[in-house]
């Protein structure tokens, strides 16, 4: 995935294990990236968060206030989070929506605004930043931004492509299983709320599995995103 990362995605990335380092973190979080985005500052990601006005020792602060920090790790390899890795998944699917060829850190950012779930997002929350409203900046500095030198476009085939949208299909597949198990043992319990809880989940992660869809145009070039007439069949409502 990272030979399409442009030097401003791959910065911000090396830049989320230093400050996952210094934090004394074992892992790479979607609040690191969030920090390696933010200390890149010159890439379309750390543009589009300058201008809510967003520090590094801001976001230092606020990411410190929500997990905490510990002594400086001395680990060589940091691994990444499941949420920091869907982030950058999501980045590539983001930068293919867009029919670019590469992945920019205004892709990495969108990637991370997508992750609603994740600490990234609560410390967004805390420094006053709205999502929806730094997805649109994020957009407009990748259009802003001037072209960075990125990877060959062959390195993006209709083979790899439909290989990524697989792997992702998978992964999704199992998470759908451990919703349903989840939601039938809670119906089984009376938990009600937690079947419901459940039943959202499914139904985002069956509209997640719609947007998989890998489509080809006439030029052969891959594109993923729903079919016109692609309808997600919502799951049948748990009893009341």
């Amino acid at each position: 995935m990272f030979e399409r990362f442009t030097d401003s995605a791959r910065r911000a990335v090396v830049l989320a294990q230093e400050e996952s380092k210094a934090l004394g973190h074992d892992r790479i979080g979607t609040e690191h990236l969030l920090l390696g985005l933010v200390h890149e500052e010159a890439g379309p990601g750390g543009v589009a968060l300058a201008s809510f006005g967003l520090t590094l020792a801001d976001a230092r602060a606020a990411v410190e206030a929500v997990v905490g920090v510990t002594e400086p790790a001395s680990m060589t390899h940091i691994p990444f989070t499941p949420r920091a890795k869907h982030v950058l998944e999501t980045s590539l699917r983001e930068s293919l929506l867009l029919s670019h060829t590469y992945v920019d850190s205004g892709h990495l950012l969108l990637g991370l605004l997508a992750e609603r779930s994740g600490v990234a997002a609560e410390v967004l929350y805390r420094v006053g930043i709205d999502l929806e409203e730094a997805r649109r900046r994020a957009l407009d500095a990748i259009v802003a931004a001037p072209a960075e030198v990125a990877p060959a476009p062959a390195t993006i085939t209709p083979q790899s492509v439909l290989a990524e949208a697989n792997m992702k299909a998978r992964r999704i597949a199992a998470q759908l299983n451990q919703a349903r198990a989840a939601k039938d043992a809670a119906l089984d319990a009376g938990d009600f709320a937690g079947a419901t809880a459940m039943r959202e989940r499914e139904k985002a992660l069956l509209a997640e599995r719609a947007r998989l869809v890998v489509s080809f145009g006439p030029d052969g070039q891959p594109t993923v995103g729903p079919r016109p007439d692609s309808r997600v069949p919502p799951p049948s409502d748990p009893p009341q």
